[in-house]
């Protein structure tokens, strides 16, 4: 590698991207909206993804979780933003994916998905006990009302357990569709500052919870100073739209600028395919900011870019945000290859003074050092990378050609 310094770059920097998007995205998943789940509670969709079972003192029940890791979420010690997901036996398995295509390509942060596996979903997600349904008394409807319960639980349980067993920001998402995206909306208002943004899907608002749109109404009027992101989203829908246009008027006449939203109509999908459109849409709507410049990384000139853009995001989600590891890295390759050598090895030293467990960083940064010709500099990050990494077969060699040189 090192007998070609511009062919090791580029060969570094398609080995990365050849086993970070090998997985590509899966088909999309039908969604079923019956009480009955269209797959065993159990049968958690594989990938780096783990189950877990906890007692819930507030619903008096055991609820099983569905949980994601990014890839690198063992190696890297950093901290992610969660996103909570209603139905996840409908949606968890294009939802991580679409986290990693997103994240991947610098739109989006990398996410912790939790899916709140369910019960009994028409409990759960209506805050309203209610038997009507077009007009007419249905008696499946007859567990409806839990919805105060289950805020409760996500409140008082199941995010502290979250915060507690895996690494968290404190930048919180909802996502729901159908009577998921009513509970979504029931948060909002009952709970404002629980979640700092919401993907709101098709959301099914009928008979005694139409209640909910006059109390989101009164919500905005008395929230001026609102903050955070709200996606809706609607497929072709006739029965649906009553309700989403009514949210929609009411954003677009109370809402605080300070408070950002948007709907989408998705007149080519139906309630059952809308929502591989609806996350899509709604994660890139949140993070519309998260991507550095127009070129991506082919836009950073120097460190100070990258400086001047994690400071403005951090402010506009309110919560520190540091560029990860990876990004660095490739920062720091878009200027070799451009010639920039001082630039990126300015990156790529405090990508080792940020993430001084890595062994990656330190090889990144003996190349720079190597091809500027600062070789007792490079022979000591090259060590330091062997030390922490003795597979690095790359800085064994690099360590052996610099003290043959000598």
């Amino acid at each position: 590698m090192a007998e070609n310094p511009v062919k090791a770059i580029s060969w570094k920097f398609c080995k990365r991207y050849t086993c970070r998007f090998l997985p590509g995205l899966i088909a999309i998943v039908s969604l079923m909206f019956s009480s009955t789940q269209a797959r065993a509670q159990d049968d958690l969709p594989h990938r780096e993804q783990e189950q877990k079972v906890i007692h819930s003192t507030v619903l008096k029940e055991q609820r099983s979780l569905w949980i994601y890791t990014p890839a690198n979420y063992t190696a890297s010690g950093e901290k992610y933003p969660v996103l909570y997901l209603l139905d996840p036996d409908q949606n968890f398995a294009y939802v991580t994916e679409l986290e990693r295509f997103l994240s991947d390509r610098y739109r989006i942060p990398q996410l912790i998905i939790v899916g709140i596996v369910n019960n009994d979903r028409k409990k759960d997600f209506t805050p309203v006990h209610s038997l009507l349904f077009e007009g007419k008394t249905d008696s499946s409807l007859a567990t409806t009302g839990g919805g105060k319960n289950f805020l409760n639980f996500i409140k008082d349980e199941l995010i502290p357990y979250i915060d507690t067993n895996y690494r968290t920001q404190p930048y919180r998402i909802l996502s729901g569709h159908s009577l998921g995206g009513l509970f979504t909306i029931y948060c909002k208002i009952a709970a404002p500052k629980l979640f700092q943004s919401q993907i709101v899907i098709s959301p099914a608002i009928y008979g005694g919870n139409m209640v909910i749109l006059g109390q989101f109404s009164r919500f905005l009027e008395e929230h001026s100073r609102l903050q955070g992101y709200l996606s809706l989203s609607l497929g072709n829908e006739p029965g649906g739209k009553l309700a989403a246009d009514s949210i929609a008027v009411e954003l677009k006449r109370s809402a605080p600028a300070s408070f950002k939203w948007q709907y989408n109509s998705y007149l080519n999908e139906d309630h059952f395919s809308v929502g591989y459109k609806s996350m899509y849409d709604g994660l890139r709507f949140i993070f519309a900011d998260w991507f550095i410049g127009p070129q991506g990384v082919g836009s950073v000139r120097s460190y100070q870019d990258i400086a001047a853009h994690f400071s403005r995001l951090s402010l506009q989600y309110g919560y520190p945000i540091q560029p990860s590891e990876d990004f660095m890295n490739e920062c720091g390759y878009q200027l070799l290859h451009k010639g920039h050598v001082d630039q990126a090895i300015e990156i790529f030293a405090r990508n080792v003074k940020n993430h001084p467990g890595s062994s990656n960083a330190y090889d990144s940064l003996g190349e720079a050092y190597y091809l500027k010709g600062e070789m007792s500099h490079a022979l000591e990050s090259y060590q330091k990378s062997l030390q922490l990494n003795p597979q690095n077969r790359n800085g064994a060699f690099m360590i052996s050609k610099i003290m043959d040189q000598r």
